[in-house]
């Protein structure tokens, strides 16, 4: 019998609104301030609690530590606790989230688990979410605030309620693939959702049907253009220079120049590459898809469509980055499929490369995936489903032209044919190929096409409007008792 979950609260600072104003402007950021205001004078001293999965790992996490020492530094008294739960527990949760997202949770030479388990694994998941509700309810003030994120946490949310807590559910899951796999996961969780006071989704259409119009929201996602991964490099910070001290280009270019702010972020050891032959070529185009190693993202398909479609006469190569397996033994399993897939290439695979990103030091992880989505020349998202897809704005703040599937939240963020390219669906291969061809081809439509994207990132994909967003829902959230 594994020991019991325990909750470990994550240590957040403070970001005053003031640093965006050189990117958005102080009118922007005076908005967000005021609403941040009206919010803390309806919350009237409550404390406004963060729960979720884990506090490294996915795009929650990294979303999370992006915003909420913003709603901290505007005057919202803001905790983040996340579960320490048993592995069993993961497992299950990993189950259901490939439910969620309609995708199998096996490979597809595999028979998929059958959704009869979901039930099966129900009195563990009540188990350890009710112990998890009692050890947080033991350090929270009745009148907190709670916000539940993902399928993980939705078993607190009666007992959160019933110690007193205002409980808001944020479901970072997008649309399914194929719904006859989501429904029973929908179903699975609909024992919980309904106890919840707010339900805040990324856009319209993913929470399920029979939940309250009136207490639901819609939140979008933001990148914080400050962080390590989105921030401007330095002037004469040459990316490539970065990756060839990673052991990912080739090393024929001389190293950083002088001192400057990165020096304490830049790798100290490579990274973990599956490649035959050397490093990528210094001139060589890139085609980059960062994602977790995670079946959602298809990442074998992307391997077929680049190596079955794309022109190798464009001497284009193909990255495939994620973060290191290390201790998550499921990401270890997709990416050994993967390292399959790619295996059975045979002279293609000069061309493929698939690459783990050390994830010790977040900050330098952060700066490797800012350095690879700056030098690549086209960047991708094939994704058979997604909750919003922020690695597309991510690109896009950058001036990267991105290809990427009509799922979730992408659909928002890209314009098709203005700020970047839609295929006509999450498995369309020949597709993704002409469109990498169409971008390696005209690099002044790819050029175009990043720059608009960029410009669409500033109007709505930045901090401060995920920012402003929330505070509403805080203030709409406060008075509920």
């Amino acid at each position: 019998m594994s020991s019991a979950p325990t909750a470990h609260e994550v240590r957040l600072s403070r970001a005053p609104l003031s640093w965006l104003e050189p990117i958005v402007g102080t009118e922007r950021v005076a908005s967000v301030e005021a609403e941040l205001r009206a919010a803390s004078d309806r919350l009237d001293g409550r404390t406004v609690w963060h729960i979720s999965d884990n506090p490294a790992r996915g795009g929650v996490a990294e979303l999370l530590r992006g915003n909420l020492p913003y709603l901290s530094g505007g005057g919202i008294s803001t905790r983040w606790a996340t579960l320490d739960a048993p592995p069993e527990f993961r497992q299950f949760t990993k189950a259901l989230y490939y439910h969620l997202c309609g995708v199998a949770p096996a490979s597809p030479t595999k028979k998929s688990m059958p959704t009869t388990d979901l039930e099966h694994g129900r009195r563990l998941y009540e188990r350890v979410c009710k112990e998890a509700a009692a050890r947080l309810a033991s350090v929270m003030d009745r009148r907190s605030v709670v916000v539940l994120h993902d399928h993980q946490t939705a078993g607190l949310i009666p007992h959160l309620r019933e110690a007193g807590c205002t409980v808001l559910w944020r479901a970072h899951i997008g649309s399914a693939l194929r719904q006859e796999l989501a429904a029973p996961a929908w179903d699975f969780l609909s024992r919980y959702l309904p106890s919840a006071h707010r339900h805040i989704a990324s856009y319209l259409g993913v929470l399920p049907a029979g939940l309250p119009e009136a207490d639901s929201h819609i939140v979008p996602p933001s990148i914080n253009p400050l962080s390590p991964k989105n921030l401007f490099l330095q002037p004469g910070i040459d990316p490539s220079r970065l990756l060839a001290a990673a052991g990912l280009i080739q090393n024929g270019i001389e190293a950083v120049p002088g001192v400057h702010a990165f020096n304490d972020l830049l790798l100290r050891h490579p990274v973990r590459i599956v490649r035959s032959g050397g490093p990528v070529p210094v001139d060589a185009p890139l085609v980059t898809q960062v994602s977790r190693w995670d079946r959602v993202k298809d990442i074998p398909g992307v391997i077929r469509g680049f190596t079955e479609h794309v022109d190798p006469a464009f001497g284009a190569h193909l990255l495939l980055v994620g973060p290191s397996t290390t201790g998550d033994r499921q990401a270890q399993q997709v990416f050994e499929e993967c390292r399959e897939v790619w295996s059975a290439l045979g002279k293609g695979r000069e061309r493929v490369h698939l690459v783990q990103v050390p994830t010790d030091n977040p900050s330098e992880h952060a700066l490797t995936i800012n350095a690879i989505q700056r030098r690549s020349t086209v960047v991708i998202q094939k994704s058979l489903a997604e909750g919003f897809g922020l690695t597309v704005s991510e690109a896009a703040w950058k001036g990267r032209p991105v290809v990427a599937a009509p799922v979730g939240g992408i659909q928002q963020q890209i314009e098709h044919g203005a700020t970047g390219l839609l295929l006509s669906g999450p498995r369309d291969l020949q597709g993704l190929g002409e469109a990498i061809n169409r971008l390696l081809g005209d690099r002044g439509y790819a050029d175009e096409l990043g720059r608009n994207g960029r410009e669409r990132v500033l109007r709505h994909f930045l901090i401060d409007s995920n920012v402003l967003s929330f505070a509403r829902v805080l203030s709409d959230a406060a008075p509920v008792h």
